[in-house]
């Protein structure tokens, strides 16, 4: 994780970060007003990729400020790609539109750093414990997701599920503790259930606990 950049690299990514600067309107106006937009996106992702195929973006809304859209970094927790998101952050620029998060971090409830509309969908989102590796750390989750994103086909609620996840647990603990989950229709009694908010917080409980008593009682 501490592996140095070599010039080329760190010239992609200043090269990535000038271009973006250069056409922040354009991106603004895309995803704002959405004009142009398939094509704006497409050169936004062309030029990511130079920096790393695996690193991706989400724009979405300012959680404080409405005249502003935020622009999410991950590397999906792949400490390799680390020395490229720490360049990446150490060389943003100075941006009027936008503002810049590297690395998508846990959810805060008291300081939430996404969208009010996404914080609801987290707090609304019910999960069940159904398995924990006291030697790997990592469980296996239930989600219990709405009816509509239910009726998507199967990659898609997959890719909601994992999304809300990542930006449940950040992407470095859902790296360490999440081995698979799978996704069922929201029940019409969610008690015993947890909300996905709470997520962050439980896996920090369950990494200091033992395969005890304890532990058993929540299966129950």
């Amino acid at each position: 994780m501490n592996k140095q950049l070599n010039p080329r690299q760190l010239k992609t990514i200043q090269n990535f970060w000038a271009w973006f600067q250069d056409n922040e309107q354009a991106i603004y106006n895309a995803c704002k007003l959405e004009i142009n937009k398939d094509e704006v996106l497409f050169h936004l992702q062309r030029n990511l990729n130079y920096v790393s195929k695996r690193i991706e973006h989400f724009i979405t809304n300012h959680p404080q400020d409405e005249n502003k859209l935020k622009v999410f970094f991950t590397a999906h927790g792949y400490r390799k790609l680390f020395p490229k998101m720490k360049a990446l952050e150490e060389n943003i620029p100075i941006l009027e539109f936008f503002s810049i998060q590297v690395y998508i971090i846990p959810f805060n409830t008291q300081e939430p750093t996404i969208p009010y509309n996404m914080v609801e969908t987290i707090k609304n989102t019910f999960i069940k414990l159904e398995d924990y590796n006291t030697v790997t750390k990592k469980i296996i989750l239930t989600l219990y997701c709405h009816g509509k994103i239910m009726q998507l086909n199967i990659k898609k609620v997959e890719r909601h599920a994992y999304l809300l996840l990542l930006f449940s647990l950040g992407e470095v603990k859902y790296k360490k503790h999440i081995y698979d989950f799978n996704c069922e229709v929201m029940p019409q009694n969610t008690n015993g259930l947890l909300s996905l908010s709470e997520l962050p917080e439980f896996i920090d409980y369950l990494a200091k606990i033992n395969y005890s008593r304890k532990l058993k009682i929540i299966f129950e």
